[in-house]
């Protein structure tokens, strides 16, 4: 199936079926589960809905399946311009680093969301260690080209315990 009619029917006819008083049972998220790999040229009117699900994807198999080497190959299979002032560019480095941080004993990621537009990529999370002062607000922001990302830009706070602010950060 095409990706303009797997579109249709994921959207378009969920919507006719709503309208009309009759709630499918069954509604197919084809965007959810994107193609097998990322695509440098991708274009065209549903490259928005493309990228959505390639923030959402990442951070699924980054974040949640803590597989950062699958992730990256997915969809960071080239080059990897690194923003970081504590990092340097390139993909084997971020995937190094990440894969020893995630070796981290109760290290959990939470609050996840994800946002994509404007050709950037951004997700949003909760990183900890239950016991230790090891508690973070993150955002990392991703460039697109394509569907592919290729450079990468992240914001960290430490969460004390002690914010003014009773919903801080999330």
């Amino acid at each position: 199936m095409n990706f303009l009619l797997q579109a249709f029917v994921a959207f378009a006819l969920p919507l006719l079926f709503i309208t009309e008083g009759i709630v499918p049972a069954v509604a197919l998220p084809v965007l959810d589960s994107p193609t097998a790999a990322c695509d440098y040229n991708a274009k065209g009117p549903l490259l928005r809905l493309r990228r959505e699900a390639a923030v959402r994807d990442f951070a699924r198999l980054y974040l949640v399946e803590k597989q950062a080497r699958k992730a990256f190959d997915k969809w960071i299979p080239g080059e990897y311009i690194q923003h970081n002032p504590d990092a340097v560019s390139g993909r084997e480095v971020a995937i190094a680093y990440v894969e020893q941080l995630q070796t981290t004993p109760g290290m959990v990621y939470q609050n996840i969301t994800s946002f994509s537009g404007e050709g950037f990529g951004l997700f949003h999370f909760r990183r900890r260690v239950p016991g230790t002062e090891v508690d973070f607000a993150i955002m990392d922001k991703l460039g697109f080209k394509g569907t592919c990302f290729n450079e990468h830009w992240d914001v960290r706070q430490r969460i004390t315990g002690n914010e003014t602010n009773p919903i801080a950060y999330f």
